[in-house]
């Protein structure tokens, strides 16, 4: 899915909610809003956002915390291996590579 289709289906997402404002079938619960899934918009939302559920697994990753070997990997290949090399091995995005690397600096266990 590009990125184009991605903001498409969020703005359509962003049009339903306003649609859904004063509804009857709209509950709030703390922070979240939960719509009703027989009410024809909230139909629509759980359609459009079922888009979503198909992430590719390197962005998935972005949310599991590191593992002790995956920082042992960083470690021992920084300076060897570029960071789109470890990225690809570790099923993690460049970025989330390079602010482990930030992070690892910081407690001293990879030379600035």
């Amino acid at each position: 899915m590009t990125r184009e289709e991605k903001r498409k289906i969020r703005l359509q997402i962003i049009n339903l909610l306003d649609r859904c404002e004063g509804c009857r079938h709209k509950t709030k619960l703390g922070a979240s809003i939960t719509e009703c899934k027989t009410c024809p918009i909230g139909q629509k939302l759980v359609e459009a956002s079922s888009n979503f559920k198909n992430i590719p697994k390197q962005i998935e990753r972005m949310w599991i915390p590191w593992t002790t070997d995956e920082e042992q990997f960083v470690i021992k290949n920084y300076g060897k291996v570029s960071c789109e090399e470890m990225a690809t091995k570790l099923g993690r995005t460049i970025t989330s590579v390079q602010s482990k690397i930030k992070k690892l600096r910081k407690k001293g266990l990879i030379p600035r």
